[in-house]
């Protein structure tokens, strides 16, 4: 998109640098228009596969602290992340645990969601070795506003 030359001070408008004016807010609509309606599609498995112009979807990306200290073998630690605001439906939601302290006990802990909807995820977070961890929760949720 060319650039306009600003007028001098005191430069009569003419017919011809406001016919400028509007072809450049017309391409600059033209071009705002077709990005906004750009059709993402969600399927989250619990309502029909919907498609939603991009602009109305919602992305929200969240880390937890779900265990800091000693853990036993098969120790299940639950987590509960909200989302504010609420999602108008049910959001894709994805988890994984994070070790924080890149030790080996924390490399044996996996994230499970066990449930899901437009206020909130919830899962919990296994842990297949004993010992001393320190490891996140990170959740990226995918959905309409």
């Amino acid at each position: 998109m060319t650039q306009l030359q600003n007028p001098q001070r005191g430069q009569p408008l003419d017919i011809d640098y406001i016919y400028q004016m509007v072809q450049q807010i017309n391409t600059l609509s033209t071009k705002v228009l077709s990005q906004s309606t750009v059709l993402s599609t969600i399927n989250n498995g619990v309502n029909e596969t919907q498609e939603f112009t991009t602009n109305n979807l919602r992305f929200y990306a969240f880390t937890k602290n779900v265990k800091s200290g000693t853990v036993n073998a098969g120790e299940e630690v639950s987590w509960t992340i909200d989302f504010t605001p609420n999602f108008l439906l049910t959001p894709v939601v994805t988890a994984t645990a994070r070790n924080r302290k890149n030790d080996a006990i924390g490399n044996f802990a996996y994230a499970v969601i066990t449930n899901v909807n437009t206020a909130q995820v919830q899962g919990r977070v296994i842990f297949n070795k004993a010992g001393t961890v320190d490891v996140n929760v990170n959740i990226i949720a995918i959905g309409t506003t």
